[in-house]
């Protein structure tokens, strides 16, 4: 099944809010006490039902802003509607259209504290932690370096430094 994450979101806010008991007017006056007004009934059945074009495909996709707003109204992480908690870790989840990875990593990912894509070298990881807070950087760093991958990428680091001096040599 072809879900793209405005899809999941929609569902799970659909899901959350029936958890808590509340209709789509009652949702929307408390994301417009939150300063987020846009968010009315309207766009909520709009952002819940994705109003299908002929095709199938969602007509409306919720944005970043929709996103916080309603995890914020329906007491939950943000996480927590782009993935369903329910989710079997190994189960598809659809970045792009082109991209797809299991649900946990999806989780990890969102959450900041796992890559989508593993860094394939030292620098590439250094490139990747340096948009992140120190803490998380340091946490992410511990779990990351396994003795495994730090020792492959020390031998990595020895063979390029070999050919490296074997190319000086040659010169």
């Amino acid at each position: 099944m072809h879900s793209t994450p405005s899809d999941v979101i929609a569902a799970q806010v659909r899901k959350r809010r029936r958890q808590l008991d509340l209709n789509r007017q009652q949702l929307a006056d408390k994301c417009a006490s939150i300063g987020a007004a846009q968010i009315t009934t309207a766009a909520l059945t709009n952002i819940e039902t994705g109003r299908p074009d002929k095709s199938g495909k969602r007509r409306r996709e919720v944005t970043v802003e929709e996103l916080l707003a309603l995890s914020h109204a329906l007491s939950t992480n943000p996480v927590d509607l782009m993935v369903p908690a329910d989710a079997d870790d190994e189960d598809p989840y659809e970045v792009t259209p082109e991209l797809t990875t299991t649900s946990a990593t999806a989780r990890d990912w969102i959450s900041g504290t796992a890559f989508l894509v593993p860094p394939e070298s030292p620098m590439d990881f250094a490139i990747a932690i340096q948009a992140m807070p120190t803490e998380r950087a340091q946490e992410v760093s511990r779990a990351w370096f396994t003795p495994e991958r730090q020792s492959a990428w020390n031998r990595a680091a020895l063979q390029y430094e070999r050919e490296q001096a074997a190319s000086r040599e040659d010169s």
